[in-house]
């Protein structure tokens, strides 16, 4: 996962701009990436049935099993959150992200107990073929990372904003923010994102207990903690590796 480690400004308006996004759009993104973690881990199931070990077989089988379960409990607790975006609906917020957080911390532990199957029992033989399928298990994650940060956002502004704050909110973050940059690229246009970052603050000026309240929650009441971080860290790495 990218180290966004550059301008604060810059990362204050990456951010800004993905509480915009359409959540309809970013859910049916999730569930494509996970159709596509789901496709490579069936490409990896071939090669371990290939092993002709029955040991290793059955314990492919019971973990990916337990991944499809605990999969399918984190698929309903997005769509949960996306009809909460729709309907405007503050209600059990913290548990349900507490049950988001409990499920993706279970998926991948999933992930890492089948990519340590394989890790062990190629050594040379399929052993670049099995590389390539974490690779694109690894980047359709980061996918789904980036779009469940963006819900995090949005939930903690439902919580200390009314709707009709976060409706005008948001129709200035698209008025104002450039849309046609991925992260990476932010880094290139970092004059742009300044301007565009006090263009943003300017219209907010007078609404400035709200515009306190937004930028509070985006230093602090979304941050990962760095325990998080560093076991996402960790995470990313085994299965890159």
């Amino acid at each position: 996962m990218m180290e966004k480690n550059f301008n604060p400004v810059i990362k204050t308006v990456q951010s800004l701009r993905k509480l915009s996004m359409d959540v309809m759009l970013t859910n049916k993104e999730i569930v494509e990436s996970n159709d596509v973690i789901m496709q490579q881990i069936a490409e990896g199931g071939k090669l371990i049935l290939a092993s002709n070990d029955s040991i290793i077989i059955n314990l492919w089988l019971n973990d990916k099993a337990k991944l499809v379960e605990n999969t399918i409990v984190l698929l309903c607790i997005f769509k949960s959150i996306e009809d909460k975006f729709k309907n405007k609906d503050s209600s059990f917020l913290t548990e349900t992200w507490q049950a988001h957080n409990h499920y993706k911390d279970v998926v991948f532990n999933n992930l890492k107990e089948l990519k340590r199957i394989g890790d062990v029992i190629f050594v040379s033989e399929n052993l670049k073929n099995w590389k390539d399928i974490w690779k694109a298990v690894s980047s359709n994650i980061n996918k789904i990372i980036s779009i469940s940060e963006t819900y995090r956002l949005k939930l903690a502004l439902m919580e200390n904003l009314q709707p009709e704050e976060i409706d005008g909110l948001t129709l200035d973050i698209l008025k104002h923010i450039p849309w046609n940059y991925s992260d990476e690229e932010a880094c290139l246009y970092e004059k742009e994102y300044v301007e565009a970052y006090h263009k943003l603050k300017e219209s907010q000026s007078r609404r400035k207990n709200l515009w306190d309240k937004v930028l509070n929650i985006l230093v602090s009441g979304v941050e990962e903690t760095p325990t998080h971080r560093v076991q996402m860290k960790r995470w990313m790495e085994v299965l890159h590796n």
